[in-house]
């Protein structure tokens, strides 16, 4: 007994076609194929066509991600502070977990950066 091959509808077979699975990305590859999509010199309609993205998905990911805080770029750590020759004396500020010992005559312009630095990261 030979088993018969079954078809749904009229249309032959090899005429139907499964649509490919969708890819699923994160937040931050998101972020990476918004970024290449800025600087690429093709419009938004091309760009999505090429990569098989919907433009309501790259349009809805580009406003989610516009609206969250930068947590896909690294935070800065440091404060870059230019030093110039140390004199005798020193500032210690006691950060609770960190103690931080300033010596020479920059050490008050190095406070003060980081004062103003921290109070415009606090607004």
């Amino acid at each position: 007994m030979q088993a018969k091959a079954v078809r749904s509808g009229n249309q032959p077979a090899e005429a139907k076609r499964r649509r490919p699975r969708r890819v699923r990305h994160t937040a931050t590859q998101w972020a990476t194929i918004i970024a290449a999509q800025r600087q690429s010199a093709l419009p938004l309609v091309e760009f999505c066509r090429r990569r098989q993205i919907a433009l309501a998905t790259f349009r809805y990911w580009r406003k989610r991600l516009a609206l969250l805080p930068t947590a896909t770029q690294p935070a800065q750590r440091f404060l870059a502070v230019p030093l110039v020759a140390p004199v005798a004396g020193h500032i210690e500020v006691d950060l609770g977990t960190l103690r931080v010992r300033l010596e020479g005559t920059a050490a008050v312009r190095v406070i003060d950066a980081i004062v103003a630095r921290i109070g415009a990261a606090a607004r």
